[in-house]
């Protein structure tokens, strides 16, 4: 399990507006859990910004709120974003407990090449994410995707393909597809199959005529 992100959050009154809070570079947020009562908090934008970058969705933090004994170890279930800027305007946290089971999307990442792209093959990843349940310490940061298991035009994974850690189970259906080769030009893998057959039956009727004429001459001159 990688080091945990720590993060330094303050205590927020309710009475401050969030538009005067990000003139501040102040983003508010919301700290909340099962048997927990949820609390509204605030982060410096540089804190926050860097957490989200670095934990994503699936990864926990260390969150200190200034004034409180106690260290919260949480995931990041939402963040929204200005949908200009882009800058984040509020962020919500889920506080975990240690012997809890917890579920949480957790994002697919390639790994390695796929033997069919040589063959012209275009690789389309068809989900981003799964659901997954288990104990916190058990959460992976991301589930990997082995693009080496993909030798031809139309091959596929599906998520029961996927090597999922111990003590992780997949929530997700097991037969929806991950990934898959598509043929070029937007061909199926039928008709790439058919191109190719005739491609091979054109070359060796070339070669076929190629070599007559050639035989010929070879007789012709043995026999002067």
């Amino acid at each position: 399990m990688p080091d945990m992100i720590s993060l330094t959050a303050q205590p927020r009154d309710p009475s401050a507006k969030p538009k005067a809070l990000r003139r501040a570079q102040i983003v508010p947020g919301v700290i909340y859990g099962h048997g927990f009562e949820t609390r509204s908090i605030q982060f410096s934008y540089m804190a926050i910004e860097r957490a989200v970058r670095q934990a994503g969705t699936s990864r926990l933090i260390s969150v200190q709120i200034e004034g409180d004994s106690e260290v919260h170890n949480a995931l990041i279930r939402e963040v929204q974003r200005d949908p200009v800027t882009d800058r984040i305007l509020h962020v919500d946290l889920y506080r975990i407990v240690a012997d809890e089971p917890i579920r949480n999307e957790v994002p697919l990442v390639q790994r390695g090449k796929a033997p069919a792209e040589d063959l012209g093959g275009t690789v389309s990843q068809l989900l981003e994410s799964i659901e997954v349940e288990c104990l916190p310490k058990d959460m992976p940061e991301a589930i990997i995707i082995d693009l080496s298991k993909l030798t031809e035009i139309g091959s596929f994974l599906r998520v029961a393909d996927l090597d999922i850690p111990e003590g992780v189970q997949v929530l997700t259906d097991p037969e929806a597809e991950v990934i898959r080769v598509m043929a070029p030009r937007g061909l199926t893998a039928a008709e790439l199959a058919e191109e190719e057959a005739a491609a091979e039956a054109a070359a060796e009727k070339e070669a076929a005529a190629t070599e007559g004429p050639a035989a010929s001459e070879e007789e012709e001159s043995s026999e002067s």
